[in-house]
Order: C-alpha cells, then structure tokens, then sequence
C-alpha cells in the first residue's frame, strides 16, 4: 500500500470513529468528551474570559492611585531643600504567607495592618514597603491588597520596592507583568532635599548589566545616596547562608559588580529585606540593614534576631540615622559607628 493510501485509510477511520461517538453522544449513551476529560465547556471558557477582563479593569481601577508616578507626584508636591532635614518610614516584607501552616506557625495576624496604620500617624515625608506586598504575583492577590490599603486610607505616600512574590511565581524565571501594569516600573529614582534614592529590582535573583549601568548613572550624584531593594546579594553571608547552605538567601549574578559600585559611589545606606528578620552589616565600607519583618512569617534563617518591626530614617547633612520600631511597642536605636547586629 502507497503512503497515500495510508494517510486516507487512517483519516476514513478517525472519521467513523467521530461519527460513532457522535451518535453515541446524541443518544446518551457517551459523555461528551470535555466531560470525560475535565476540559472547560465553550461556556465555561467564556465565563472565564470575561472575569478576567472585569478582574484586570477592577485591577486598572484599584491601582491608579497607589502608582509610583502618582505618589512621586504627591512627594514633590511639597518639596524639601538641600539643607534640610526629614524623616522616611521603612516597611519590610508584608504578603502574610502561602500555606495556612507558615500563618499558624510563625506569624502574627495584622502585623501588616498595625504596622502601616502606626506609620500614618508619624512624622515621615513617605514610606517604603521593600517587597513581597502580596504572596503570588497573580490579580486576586493584587486586588486584595489594593482593596486592604484603600479601606486603611493611608495618608503619607506609599512608596514600593518589587519582591520575588511580586512577580508570577515567586520562584524561577516568570514576569512581573501585573506589577508593572499596577504599580510601573521595577527600577526608579528620585531626589529628595539632600538625598537621592534609588529603588533596585533583585525580584529576579540577580542582575542584567543594564540595571548596572543605569545605577552607576543615577549614583552619580554629589547627594546622599540611599537604595532599596528586596533581594540582598549573596555575598552578605551572615544574613544569606544558613544550614550548611551558602548565599541561598540572596543572590549572585551581579552581586559583586554591585557592592563593589556602591563601595566606589559611596553610597550612604542600602536598605534590604527577602529575609524575614532584623540585620545590620558594614560591607567595603556600606551600611547594609535588613529589615525583613514588616508582617510576613518570621521563617528560621542566616540572620537571628528575628522580630516585626519598621524602620525611621532620618536624612539631611549630617548623615543618615535609623530607629527601629517593633510591633510591640518598644524602639531602638542603630549607632552610627562599625557595627554588626545579625550574629
């Protein structure tokens, strides 16, 4: 037989084959085969494209007004000069845990909450949440959030930082998509009376030589220089290694080339989260604090003083200070001279 009349001879059988299920189906003696399979109806897929579209114009809708843009926008509103000083609020990690066991297990309900209300009644020209504001970077959960900070009616804009969370999966190679389409762009600066502030995307564990190039241009800068960002490099052992494991904690691709431009920049202060605890560390001359404990499960980790807590920072000419608020109420203090608080 010629492989034509193969192909014919299988193509005449798959269509016996269907015209027998077909009248199977129409007697009722056979399921149709999405039944049978577990496969959505024409219907159901319908209904399910059109909730995702009500779900991403509620998204659109919810968003507006917590965008970076726009709360730069009422930053600027009411500027500072060179010489003066102010004060920002510092919110670590916030998204309340994956699995019911980690809430049970290590922490606290509306520590995310209390800690954000307490930040409106403060003196602070805005706050910085560092990221993983939501467990998975998937509309539900933004429109969750976005829902949480319109019924506490935040008043001091709200500045944020993208998480691994943040972005699709919180782990391996996804998109950020949703976040940027909410908030905007994942790597921003701006200046401040006598500072300049840059907030760095790490959500991807590492970093692309253009995100170097373009922190070398913004550092360039007599200002004081100030960086967030939600992931800290590897290379800061005594937060990112535990059990044996070194640098799992943070990450590596461009870690090096980073501290290294920001020991050559002079940069003031980083400001980093990831891991769910307090830390201080001085590395090639930079004050690193990890401050990891805005409302999310305190896990066992590299570092060991593991609390709730935020931060105020102080900024003018004189330097850079920090008072570290716990959720129970009590302060300290961050000396100014070499120190390390991790270990």
């Amino acid at each position: 037989m010629t492989l034509a009349r193969r192909v014919g001879a299988l193509l005449d059988k798959a269509r016996r084959r269907a015209e027998t299920v077909r009248s199977r189906i129409l007697a009722g003696t056979e399921r149709p085969p999405r039944e049978r399979w577990g496969l959505p109806t024409r219907k159901e897929l319908s209904r399910g494209r059109r909730k995702r579209t009500a779900d991403s114009l509620r998204l659109t809708r919810l968003s507006a007004s917590w965008r970076t843009r726009v709360q730069l926008r009422r930053l600027k509103a009411e500027s500072r000069g060179e010489r003066e000083s102010f004060r920002f609020a510092v919110l670590g990690d916030v998204e309340p845990g994956r699995f019911w066991v980690f809430r049970k297990l290590f922490n606290r309900a509306g520590a995310f909450e209390r800690q954000v209300r307490e930040i409106q009644t403060l003196d602070v020209d805005f706050s910085i949440q560092l990221g993983d504001m939501v467990s998975r970077g998937i509309r539900a959960n933004y429109l969750r959030f976005f829902r949480e900070l319109s019924r506490w009616k935040l008043t001091v804009p709200y500045l944020t930082v993208i998480g691994n969370h943040d972005r699709r999966f919180p782990h391996g190679r996804c998109d950020s998509e949703l976040y940027r389409a909410s908030l905007g762009p994942t790597n921003y600066a701006f200046d401040r009376g006598p500072a300049r502030f840059a907030a760095l995307d790490t959500s991807a564990g590492g970093l692309r030589a253009s995100q170097l190039d373009w922190l070398d241009r913004v550092l360039d800068t007599p200002l004081r220089k100030i960086v967030f960002m939600h992931m800290p490099p590897a290379c800061l052992r005594q937060w990112t290694s535990w059990g044996g494991l070194q640098g799992i904690g943070g990450f590596a691709r461009g870690g090096s080339e980073m501290t290294r431009l920001f020991s050559e920049r002079r940069v003031d202060r980083v400001y980093v989260g990831h891991i769910h605890a307090f830390g201080v560390q001085d590395y090639l001359g930079v004050r690193y604090i990890l401050t990891g404990g805005g409302g999310s499960p305190l896990f066992p980790s590299g570092a060991t003083d593991r609390f709730h807590h935020y931060l105020v920072a102080e900024v003018g000419p004189d330097g850079v200070s920090e008072t570290v608020r716990l959720l129970s109420g009590g302060t300290l203090s961050i000396p100014k001279a070499k120190v390390l608080l991790s270990r």
